[in-house]
């Protein structure tokens, strides 16, 4: 019996809890608990498995839009590497669309439940967070689903990017644009609402747009060379199967310069190369979910942020806008 309850005090003392204390075993089978906090500079890992349904996010929230930190199929188990005190939430992957949990409640509802928006906290090295097999979508579709939602609503993001706010910080914009209805997008999407304007682009333009580049000798430093055209002779079409009546396709064979291409792939890798996707189902909200590509086996990239500050970005966009007008 005093066997027995040895070992059961050890299990229970080596079950990850939520502080961030550590029970040990000695050479003499003594267990021994390590009573000092975790040093807040100290990285640990923590682990996550994934028992929803869902291809899961996983973002380490920084008080701002979070950073996703992983991805989850359903039945994976994923490490990160974090550190004491640090909070994540969990999307829906691809829409940024949190998912949540149902507990028991004593409220009037009509199943007696509620819903918790899955936050976890890191308290304990290697502890583990489970998204459990309930997780999914809010019944009530106008969240905030970042923490930096209030702060951005009161200085007058609403108003600034509607669209986008109406969608991620619903509830802090409610009292600004009526969120909570036009989060439908039948509403929100509509010509009215969005005051849709004239198209720039006119009738004609685009071919406006490729008979200016044939006759501007300033892109021949760039090896302009046109392929098929509407007028293959008149436009010196090279390729051998151009006819008559197709469709512009130009060339730039020297458009960019050695230095713009060792930028362009130095802040492809900085901002983080991921699998080329296709759109998915759309949920509620009319946002269409990121799906692996089968056809598609490219990465890519969006250049932002510091992969926008590099010198040989910054002379390619020129060029770009330059030539495009």
């Amino acid at each position: 019996m005093n066997l027995l309850l040895h070992l059961l005090l050890i299990l229970a003392l080596l079950t990850p809890s939520a502080t961030a204390n550590e029970a040990t075993i000695n050479s003499a089978g003594e267990v021994t608990i390590d009573q000092s906090p975790i040093p807040h500079d100290e990285q640990i890992n923590v682990h996550f498995l994934n028992q929803s349904p869902h291809r899961v996010d996983i973002y380490w929230d920084d008080g701002q839009y979070g950073h996703n930190v992983a991805s989850l199929e359903p039945g994976q188990t994923g490490t990160v590497n974090t550190y004491v005190d640090h909070g994540f939430f969990i999307t829906r992957h691809g829409t940024k669309e949190g998912l949540f949990t149902k507990s028991s409640s004593s409220s009037e509802d009509e199943d007696g439940e509620e819903e918790h928006r899955l936050l976890f906290t890191v308290k304990s090295r290697n502890q583990k967070f489970i998204i459990p097999t309930d997780a999914a979508p809010s019944t009530d579709i106008c969240q905030d689903r970042f923490s930096i939602c209030i702060e951005q609503a009161q200085s007058g993001a609403c108003q600034r990017s509607p669209g986008w706010m109406i969608v991620h910080c619903c509830k802090s914009c409610d009292p600004y644009l009526n969120s909570k209805e036009l989060i439908d997008p039948a509403k929100r999407c509509s010509k009215e609402q969005l005051q849709t304007p004239e198209h720039v682009w006119k009738a004609g333009d685009l071919n406006r747009m490729f008979e200016g580049w044939v006759n501007n000798s300033t892109l021949d430093q760039y090896g302009l060379e046109v392929l098929s055209a509407p007028d293959c002779q008149k436009y010196g079409a090279t390729w051998e199967k151009c006819q008559d009546g197709g469709p512009w396709v130009v060339v730039f064979n020297d458009f960019l310069t050695n230095d713009e291409v060792r930028d362009l792939v130095r802040g492809g890798e900085m901002e983080g190369y991921e699998r080329s996707t296709d759109q998915g189902a759309a949920n509620a909200l009319g946002e269409q979910e990121k799906i692996v590509s089968t056809t598609r086996t490219s990465s890519n990239a969006w250049c932002m942020h510091s992969c926008e500050r590099l010198m040989g970005v910054k002379t390619a966009t020129r060029k770009i806008e330059d030539v495009t007008g």
